[in-house]
């Protein structure tokens, strides 16, 4: 029997003002369609060192793990998703890259056509396998800064 297929990665988010923007990336083969960043598990890997080395790889960032934060899980058919949350303002000089809350093109993977930020309340068209995660995460992210 095959085994389940499992993909780990981060969705890094900051607070602004009374907003919280989140980070998604398009892929080179959706037209419209935006995503958390992630992978797939290489076989002995551990699901931390999966999301790490896919965000890295998806956006040049490295962030270690002790930063991240809430865990997140959508199960689907062919593939589950596990996200941490990470608050990229933990994260020195994340500013230098991004311009305009877009990943610098020099730290796009060729695997993503683009990386921003998204304002929670304006999110663009999600892909259909990660929206009720995200969603589920827009609505931790929100009830958290209603806290703060």
């Amino acid at each position: 029997m095959k085994s389940h297929i499992k993909a780990y990665g981060l969705l890094p988010y900051f607070v602004s003002k009374n907003d919280v923007k989140i980070l998604l990336c398009k892929s080179v083969s959706s037209k419209d369609k935006w995503g958390c960043l992630k992978g797939v598990k290489i076989k002995n890997e551990s699901p931390y060192i999966c999301a790490q080395r896919e965000t890295f790889e998806e956006c040049g960032i490295y962030i270690h793990t002790e930063l991240f934060e809430d865990y997140f899980e959508q199960i689907n058919f062919e593939k589950d998703i596990g996200i941490w949350t990470i608050n990229i303002e933990n994260i020195d000089n994340y500013e230098k890259y991004f311009i305009n809350n877009t990943l610098k093109s020099n730290y796009l993977s060729w695997e993503n056509s683009s990386v921003k930020f998204f304002s929670i309340d304006e999110l663009p068209p999600l892909k259909s396998k990660q929206k009720k995660l995200i969603k589920e995460i827009k609505d931790f992210l929100k009830s958290k800064i209603q806290f703060h």
